[in-house]
Formats: structure tokens, sequence, C-alpha cells
């Protein structure tokens, strides 16, 4: 059986990241977090425009929570690292931890809670099919962080 690891792209902090101390100000990681998720739907062949739709069913966020580590600095290359660490009836806990390019210093990680809801925003069951999709990338922050080294 092969390890599971989580999704990874990359991003550069950008002067609109920044403030006048020269560091990724904390608006900024919302960014990083709508990257990993539209970048890990469109690797797994389902983009969001594709979820929607689809499936006629949104995941907007009911909980976002960040902590933050270390600095991030103009023109830092960022590690995103995304996965899924719960999934649930009508919901899924969506992780993401974003790393220097040496994948070792963690800058900030964040949790989000997705409710599913249909088209008229009235909460519904996660269809089968999304759960599907997601499974692979279904792993604990431990693990998820392990596979990265």
């Amino acid at each position: 059986m092969t390890a599971k690891t989580p999704f990874v792209t990359t991003e550069h902090i950008r002067w609109e990241d920044i403030d006048l101390a020269g560091i990724a100000r904390y608006g900024s990681y919302t960014r990083f977090l709508d990257i990993a998720q539209t970048d890990l739907y469109r690797s797994l062949g389902t983009p969001l425009s594709v979820l929607h739709s689809k499936y006629k069913v949104w995941l907007p966020r009911k909980v976002m929570h960040f902590d933050y580590f270390a600095p991030a600095r103009l023109d830092d290359e960022v590690t995103i690292a995304a996965y899924f660490s719960n999934v649930g009836r009508t919901s899924v806990t969506f992780n993401v931890d974003l790393l220097r390019a040496d994948r070792v210093t963690l800058i900030a990680a964040a949790h989000l809670v997705l409710v599913c809801v249909d088209l008229e925003l009235q909460k519904t069951a996660l269809p089968p099919e999304f759960r599907e999709l997601v499974a692979p990338l279904v792993m604990s922050t431990e693990d998820a962080r392990a596979a990265l080294r």
C-alpha cells in the first residue's frame, strides 16, 4: 500500500502580500488557501466549477483558523500542502500547511470547516462522488507533515 501524501503546490510571496515591515501580512494568507483549494480540485480532475455545476453543491467556509509560526518575506517561495483531516456527512475539514521551500520550516497552518450546501444554500449531505474524489487526500496532520519530509 502506498502512503498517502498531501497535495503540494508552490507560490511566491508577492509585493501585494507584504506590510511595511516587509513580511507577509495576515490577510494575504487567505490567498494561499484559495490557491490550495482551486489547484487541489484541478489536480483531481474536478475543478471547483465542475464540482458546482455537476453536483449542484457549494462548500462555503464555516470556520477558518490560522496559526502563524515564522514570517514569510517578499519573494520567498512557499510550499503549500493541502489535505483533508476529516470528511463528515455534511462537512469536511480542509487543512493547509505553508512551509518554506525546504519543506521543514512551518510558516503557518490553517484548518477550515467547509459545509456542503445546495444551490439554495441549505445544508446537504456530501455527494458520494466527492467522498471518493478526496479519499486519497484524507490523512492526519502528523501523516501529512511526515510525508513532506
